[in-house]
């Protein structure tokens, strides 16, 4: 089966939602500093510390642009070589990553043959919230990163520089940070990704979808109070649709910011 893979420092209820929900329908594994008071025959913790080669090298030729913190930023980079690392050293080909924040109700191995075709899944074109990772993508996607910041007079790192640059001339928060190279990812065939190597998980399959943020009014989803309008049925949440007049069934929700503090709530219901 394909394991569920967790990045995470410290614990927070939040994560033991996150943790909880998966393993109902998947191996999970959480690569993290503080071992959670979690006992389940499918569950594993592994100490980062044990992954971490290769961070280093890429924290001294990394370069903060971005308005967030430093220690936020560098942490978001760094588990992409902490993931591969574990990959290359556990045999995995693929697995299945969610943020600390996610809610996942389905078993990840039924639903790769929908995107078995690409390298790394993305929702929003950028984010790796719930994503499908081959240890081809993460590894290119590891070189891409490196290559990146290790030649400031590239194009590619000119290219993420002038995204920040512009955002402080008009005075907006945030700038650089792994989304924005996730996104170049997509987008760059020569790199090992591209748009026929790296799937969209927004896409609705057989009236199913995962979400890219709770808190986000996207493809027509209703809406009410900030959130998206979800009701749960039989343990999973459906949303009505409205561009397409009919409820659509979700893979999983996104807790994204202050909407933690539901986690606990939903995950109870389900």
């Amino acid at each position: 089966m394909i394991p569920v893979i967790l990045i995470h420092k410290g614990y927070q209820d939040y994560l033991g939602c996150a943790i909880g929900q998966a393993l109902k329908n998947n191996p999970v594994h959480l690569i993290g500093d503080t071992s959670p008071p979690i006992v389940h025959d499918n569950f594993k913790f592994e100490h980062l510390k044990e992954y971490c080669e290769g961070c280093d090298e890429f924290m001294s030729i990394y370069e903060h642009l971005n308005t967030s913190p430093f220690g936020y930023e560098i942490f978001c980079y760094l588990r992409w070589f902490i993931l591969k690392n574990y990959m290359e050293k556990h045999n995995l080909d693929n697995v299945f990553y969610i943020d600390s924040d996610v809610l996942l109700f389905v078993n990840v191995t039924e639903k790769w043959k929908h995107f078995d075709q690409y390298v790394l899944t993305l929702a929003h074109r950028c984010a790796a919230i719930t994503s499908f990772v081959t240890l081809e993508g993460v590894t290119s996607f590891c070189d891409l990163l490196t290559e990146t910041y290790s030649n400031k007079n590239s194009y590619n790192y000119k290219k993420i520089a002038s995204h920040y640059n512009i955002r402080k001339e008009f005075g907006l928060d945030g700038g650089v940070c792994d989304m924005t190279l996730l996104e170049f990812f997509h987008s760059c065939s020569d790199c090992g990704g591209g748009p026929g190597k790296v799937g969209e998980m927004m896409q609705i399959i057989n009236d199913s979808t995962y979400d890219h943020n709770i808190n986000v009014p996207d493809q027509g989803f209703s809406f009410k109070n900030g959130k998206k309008d979800f009701e749960i049925k039989e343990g999973v949440p459906y949303v009505f649709n409205n561009r397409l007049n009919k409820e659509i069934k979700f893979n999983s929700l996104h807790f994204q910011g202050v909407a933690k503090a539901l986690m606990r709530t939903v995950y109870d219901q389900c």
